[in-house]
């Protein structure tokens, strides 16, 4: 499993999680390999008149070509605040509507489904909240697996999100004159 690129940004407010995917050059050539040889079968199959195999080469095409854009070039991009939590899947020019979500009172990272046990380890990750029963419920799952550092990352940047930052300012006190 190769490591995908994480791209972490808090600017006070706002958590903002982009996670790009990557994959080795032998996964490149094997994807665009079989695209092509599905896309061949299917103009063989119209030139030589089998419309079932025609039928059948299109559909395997459509889906692997569906899968290998989502492999090569796909996106997550994740936008946290306090209130809401919104995400856009984005893959090439094909882009996801944006989906916005409530959250509870706090949002924790769950880290769960190790790959293998080579280093670095990789991990998916669930932001989970509770809702007004006070119900655990999940509000987003990434599809795209980081490395157990970057999940303990996310959770820092999640804890700086939720700090209370308290500010003592001696120089604004009350004076009690009698």
């Amino acid at each position: 499993m190769s490591q995908n690129d994480l791209i972490l940004d808090y600017d006070g407010n706002n958590v903002c999680i982009t996670i790009k995917s990557k994959v080795s050059l032998a996964h490149r050539i094997f994807l665009i390999s079989s695209n092509l040889s599905f896309l061949g079968m299917a103009v063989l199959a119209v030139v030589f008149r089998m419309p079932a195999v025609a039928f059948a080469a299109i559909i395997f095409f459509a889906f692997f070509l569906r899968y290998s854009l989502w492999k090569l070039y796909g996106r997550e991009r994740l936008t946290i605040n306090k209130r809401l939590v919104t995400y856009r899947h984005s893959c090439l020019f094909f882009k996801t509507d944006l989906q916005t979500r409530q959250v509870g009172k706090k949002i924790t990272v769950i880290p769960y489904e190790l790959y293998g046990r080579q280093s670095p380890k990789m991990v998916n990750v669930i932001f989970e909240t509770c809702n007004v029963n006070n119900v655990p419920e999940n509000v987003y799952e990434f599809s795209l697996p980081v490395r157990v550092e970057q999940a303990e990352m996310i959770s820092y940047m999640l804890s700086l999100l939720y700090l209370n930052k308290v500010n003592f300012d001696f120089n604004r006190t009350k004076l009690c004159l009698n």
